[in-house]
């Protein structure tokens, strides 16, 4: 506590204070404030270590009041006088510089009520204005009401990783981070576990929602066509149009169905979720992957544009607007998605070449490994047989990874079970899974990644291979005339079986999206690529997960450690140190990039970003000064200004403006390679 000792005149001064802090004494004299003063104020007599400031009323020269204000420090003294109407002025200035402030966060705010950001995955479809905190979110999931005999999917035969997840048991077992389950816990139903999985049945009390005003409208009411959690309480075909974070082609699934159910996906999601009333008073952000397909993209925007309607529209990448979100300079990304895992490195916007890696596997991959765990070990009731290709069942395992798998053995949880719900002829029926060695065998999987390779072995297409030749359409995407529905299908091209086997066997291993490797050797892998020592050492200081998989319960310690581990065999010797980012300012990291996309309606050059709608269709007006021009320059001979608007009439129909709109005008706005 500071304390005021002496107050009085010393040296013919009118004013000196003495301050104690500590036991130890300051002498201040001003010079500046006093009518009679000495050469060498003001001086400090005793010094203090830490800064300080103290303000007290003395006697100005001219007999006035005024207040001086003195702050000391180890490295010297700093007197400042003032009189109490500047003081008055001070206070009023900053009140009026917190109104600027608060009148510039409003002006932010209003900026994001006109634009809707949405970001396509192929679990969620998040969307909402970006004045909002967060997106809401509804599964990319749609339903049509067909026979039966129509609805059989094909079912992934989980068998195949027995032997793999029995082998990756015993080293768990090895390295004590498994440990066998004493026989006197076992079977002793302690504490139940409640897991919340009863969304699957809310249209049982579902609020009555919003209907698309168009002919979706009767095909929900009929229900011919359902969403959410309609789709799993009758006879319904479910399709699935996103996958690995593209389209869901199929030899039965075709382009444009892909983006016709995402226009009911997206059309539903802005009425009945957003209640959204006239979409053509809106923007758009469409966030899209570091690794696309551009004519995916293009149909993306050309849906938003033309069918729904949406005046303007503007494209950025996944990871660098996960670097916005969490507002990091340099970053290596890691976004552990639903069906992929994408890992970049960010540096200032822009993504680093060369560190891109890509793996068509996600947290679906630890939900598979987990429902034959729980099936395998007899830790769920036997009336219940689970199925990989029911949607309900893998929510159920989804659910029941978020809330008990981890990395590493707690004993405290050996006896707890876990309450579920599935579907079974549109009847709900409950269920309980057993605490079991599954929960910790499943989470490890990302690090030893044998068992999601054998369950690739079964699905592996070339549309998903970033890096086959197939991977782009034969389109020419400069060509502002094409017809979208043209060109050559993708879906005709299927190789064979033995084929597609020898290029998993052959393909390298890292580059090969269609073949798993631990997740930490991806990460260093990515961060090594980076020739600059010191930003190298800056993105192992900031690994930013992204992503539904990456709230797996102790994810981010493990991996901590084993990179620590990983680059000292790699002999990278300027990363002593590593550290991963998870919820950054409460920000979930499965909402990072959605989030980070809510900057960029708020910036100074927001009105230059937009694609708008008649930029992109190719709607553009002729040249109005140029006719104004003509108009007023007439001088009464009309053959004359005839002739000047035939020749302006063809001179503006030969004009070339391939540059004006389409992708051309695209890939002028977008600041990424197109």
């Amino acid at each position: 506590m500071i304390l005021l000792i002496i107050f009085g005149t010393v040296f013919g001064l009118e004013y000196q204070k003495i301050f104690s802090y500590n036991g130890q004494y300051a002498h201040v004299i001003s010079s500046e404030c006093n009518a009679k003063s000495v050469e060498d104020a003001p001086r400090l007599y005793n010094i203090i270590e830490q800064q300080y400031q103290f303000q007290w009323l003395m006697t100005c020269s001219d007999d006035s009041e005024c207040w001086a204000k003195v702050t000391f420090s180890d490295e010297g003294t700093n007197i400042c006088c003032y009189k109490p109407n500047q003081q008055q002025d001070n206070v009023q200035n900053t009140i009026k510089s917190l109104q600027d402030k608060i009148q510039n966060i409003e002006n932010l705010i209003e900026r994001g009520t006109d634009c809707i950001i949405i970001q396509y995955g192929s679990h969620s479809i998040k969307m909402n204005k970006a004045s909002e905190m967060l997106p809401k979110k509804f599964r990319t999931l749609i339903g049509y009401k067909v026979q039966s005999q129509l609805k059989q999917v094909q079912s992934t035969d989980l068998t195949v990783i027995d032997e793999s997840l029995l082998l990756l048991e015993q080293k768990l077992i090895s390295k004590g981070a498994l440990k066998a389950q004493p026989k006197s816990m076992r079977g002793k139903p302690r504490a139940k576990i409640e897991v919340d999985l009863r969304n699957i049945r809310g249209f049982l009390g579902k609020k009555e929602q919003k209907q698309p005003q168009c002919t979706l409208t009767q095909m929900m009411e009929d229900k011919s066509i359902v969403f959410e959690d309609d789709i799993f309480t009758g006879d319904y075909l479910v399709r699935q149009p996103i996958k690995h974070g593209f389209f869901n082609l199929t030899e039965n699934y075709t382009i444009q169905d892909v983006i016709e159910d995402l226009y009911k996906l997206t059309l539903y999601g802005l009425n009945c979720k957003l209640g959204l009333k006239n979409i053509s008073d809106y923007y758009c952000i469409l966030v899209i992957p570091d690794i696309f397909q551009r004519i995916q993209i293009k149909m993306l925007v050309d849906m938003l544009i033309r069918q729904l309607g949406f005046k303007g529209i503007y494209l950025h990448l996944e990871s660098v607007l996960s670097s916005f979100g969490a507002n990091l300079q340099q970053c290596c990304v890691v976004d552990i998605g639903y069906e992929k895992i994408n890992i970049t490195c960010v540096d200032d916007g822009v993504i680093l070449p060369g560190t891109y890696v890509r793996k068509n596997f996600g947290s679906k991959d630890i939900d598979l490994v987990l429902m034959r765990q729980v099936t395998k070990r007899n830790a769920c009731d036997q009336t219940v047989q689970l199925q990989s290709n029911n949607y309900g069942d893998l929510l159920q395992m989804e659910k029941l990874k978020e809330k008990a798998c981890q990395l590493i053995q707690k004993e405290d949880k050996l006896n707890y079970n876990y309450e579920l719900h599935c579907l079974r002829n549109q009847k709900e029926k409950r269920f309980f899974v057993q605490h079991n060695d599954g929960l910790y065998i499943s989470a490890n999987t990302l690090f030893e990644s044998e068992p999601f390779n054998e369950i690739r072995k079964q699905d592996m297409h070339e549309c998903f291979d970033f890096t086959g030749r197939l991977f782009e359409m034969q389109y020419d995407p400069e060509d502002n005339f094409e017809e979208l529905s043209g060109g050559i299908q993708l879906s005709w091209y299927w190789g064979s079986k033995e084929k597609e086997q020898q290029y998993f066997i052959e393909g390298n291993q890292m580059l090969n999206p269609n073949y798993m490797i631990p997740l930490d050797h991806m990460i260093s892998y990515s961060i090594a690529q980076v020739q600059d020592p010191e930003i190298r050492q800056k993105l192992a200081n900031n690994i930013l997960f992204t992503g539904g998989g990456a709230h797996l319960i102790d994810l981010v310690d493990e991996v901590e450690a084993l990179l620590i581990e990983k680059f000292q065999v790699m002999e990278v010797n300027e990363i002593e140190r590593v550290e991963v980012k998870t919820i950054i300012r409460d920000i979930r990291p499965i909402n990072m990039a959605w989030v980070g996309a809510t900057v960029l309606p708020k910036t100074e050059s927001v009105s230059e970003l937009w694609i708008t709608a008649p930029r992109w269709l190719g709607n553009l007006e002729p040249q109005k000064d140029e006719l104004e021009d003509m108009i007023n320059q007439f001088d009464g001979d009309v053959q004359q200004l005839e002739k000047k608007l035939i020749a302006f009439a063809k001179k503006d129909k030969e004009k070339d403006r391939s540059c004006e709109y389409g992708i051309k005008h695209l890939k002028e706005k977008i600041p990424f390679i197109w």
